[in-house]
């Protein structure tokens, strides 16, 4: 079957000037009290699948993956949920699933190497759209949310028994779809991330760095510093010949015949970007570098 490809890209002053320069940034999933992220990161991959209700009378459509997928049996018609809870979301046996990768990947990233097993920090996901199909086109997604959690695993390394679940999900950053656009063979979603949409877990997780690498601000003193919303824009290219097969041959179809369901395999890439990478920076950086900066410890 063909993939689906969902490129989800998350920019910073888009609004002011149009144009964003892609823009490293680092992650600190570490548990103590400074901030120390592992080198910088171009993007976060994933993979996944996702389940489509379609609404044949109305044309409307809703797309579940990640979380909003724990308990979801459409309506009682599938024989079992898609998952039972969140370990069973992110864990196919031992097999870390529906987790975020990253390129380049900092070594030890989230490892916790204080304990025996070791623990490691993982990043998983929720997406949840609404929208409309369009015949001949596809799917003009008009909302909807994306949401990124933290959890713990045992790192397998030296242990027989493989990776194990140990705790989560932390919410770190939650966004609101507002703004959706299409063209032949793709969609593109927008949302504003503004400074309530980091947790407080979240704001000591995600962060920008100066130049050298060597002074860190985390995205939500970013938005404050700058008065700049971040824009998150997830653009989707979909195949409608096979979404169109999809729903004439659907994974299961409501008890009254109107709605019915499909599913399918994505690979997705989440990258953060600024309209102007200087003001990383430069911007609030030498005020912080002069006090020094430390954040809260943050509680698994």
């Amino acid at each position: 079957m063909k993939k689906l490809l969902l490129t989800t890209i998350t920019a910073a002053g888009l609004v002011l000037s149009g144009q964003a320069a892609a823009t490293p940034f680092y992650l600190d999933l570490s548990d103590d009290a400074t901030v120390n992220p592992l080198g910088p990161i171009e993007q976060l991959d994933l993979s996944y699948d996702s389940y489509t209700e379609v609404n044949l009378v109305t044309n409307e459509v809703s797309t579940r993956a990640g979380t909003s997928l724990i308990g979801y049996d459409f309506g009682g018609v599938l024989t079992s949920p898609v998952y039972d809870d969140f370990a069973d979301m992110v864990l196919d046996g031992t097999a870390i699933q529906n987790t975020f990768t990253y390129t380049p990947s900092p070594g030890g990233l989230g490892v916790d190497f204080t304990t025996f097993p070791f623990s490691q920090t993982r990043l998983s996901f929720d997406l949840a759209l609404e929208g409309d199909l369009v015949s001949g086109v596809g799917v003009d997604y008009t909302g909807g949310s994306l949401d990124i959690y933290a959890y713990d695993v045992s790192d397998p390394f030296n242990q027989a028994s493989g990776t194990s679940f140990l705790s989560g999900p932390v919410l770190l950053m939650s966004t609101m779809f507002s703004y959706s656009s299409i063209n032949i063979g793709e969609q593109v979603v927008e949302s504003l991330v503004t400074d309530s949409s980091l947790t407080a877990a979240g704001e000591e997780v995600f962060y920008f760095s100066n130049v050298a690498g060597t002074v860190f601000t985390s995205f939500q003193q970013y938005i404050e510093d700058t008065l700049t919303d971040i824009v998150l824009s997830a653009a989707q290219t979909v195949s409608i010949d096979e979404l169109e097969a999809n729903i004439l041959a659907p994974l299961a179809v409501s008890a009254d015949g109107s709605t019915v369901l499909v599913s399918d395999d994505h690979t997705a890439a989440v990258t953060f970007q600024v309209a102007e990478p200087s003001t990383v920076a430069v911007f609030g950086l030498g005020l912080m570098s002069m006090f020094g900066f430390a954040r809260r410890r943050r509680q698994k």
